[in-house]
């Protein structure tokens, strides 16, 4: 990123989420200058914290759960969806929650049971088996901008505790502030933090002690 560019993303940064917000993220890339550094927000939602019954309706959209044989039928290799992964996510038992204008596939999220491998490479997320994990959210460009996103998984999140879930749980990145903005209008509460440093094959990872309520930690798989 040049000296333009950098001095624009701070600018806009600090335009549309305030100068904390601008300073944190600085702060996260001066570090980023010298090793890998991440904190992830842990996050989770419960029905009762959808408080805008809107989004769990999106009128000329139909939310479905969509088997993985079916993505690999109409999807495979396309919308991020690649052949290896749809193998991977149909040996987990992972499901696809998927919301349809017809017969399109115009936005999905993925969800699991079980510890996850993150965006992060060797590291994997643990959590408490009460709740769900979201991940993958994904909406065809077309489609952005309807808020298909968040109707997918308030529905998803319907579904589940329907099932008996407590809810969902996740992660969004501290200074991704759009994502953190969308998710908590939705309904999502932080509730800790995990700290991830990396250089070279190693990695330190802290979790803080809010953390410990949700059995929510990062692995590393590298010896």
């Amino acid at each position: 990123m040049d000296a333009l560019r950098i001095v624009r993303h701070v600018y806009d940064n600090l335009t549309r989420y305030g100068a904390r917000a601008a300073l944190h993220d600085v702060g996260c890339r001066a570090v980023n200058l010298v090793a890998d550094f991440q904190i992830l927000n842990g996050m989770t939602a419960r029905l009762g914290d959808v408080s805008d019954p809107r989004l769990f309706e999106a009128p000329g959209f139909r939310g479905r759960f969509v088997s993985v044989d079916e993505l690999s039928r109409t999807v495979e290799n396309s919308h991020e969806l690649s052949s290896a992964f749809l193998r991977q996510a149909g040996r987990r038992g992972d499901r696809c929650y998927a919301m349809f204008d017809g017969d399109v596939l115009a936005s999905y999220g993925w969800y699991s049971d079980l510890p996850c491998e993150i965006e992060i490479e060797h590291l994997v997320l643990h959590f408490d088996p009460a709740y769900t994990y979201m991940y993958k959210g994904y909406t065809v460009p077309a489609y952005r901008g309807a808020r298909l996103h968040a109707v997918g998984m308030c529905q998803a999140l319907r579904a589940f505790t329907t099932e008996g879930k407590a809810g969902l749980i996740s992660y969004v990145q501290s200074n991704n502030f759009a994502s953190l903005r969308s998710v908590a209008r939705m309904g999502y509460r932080t509730f800790g933090r995990v700290y991830v440093l990396r250089r070279g094959s190693r990695a330190f990872v802290y979790a803080t002690r809010s953390c410990r309520d949700y059995d929510f930690w990062v692995e590393s798989t590298r010896g």
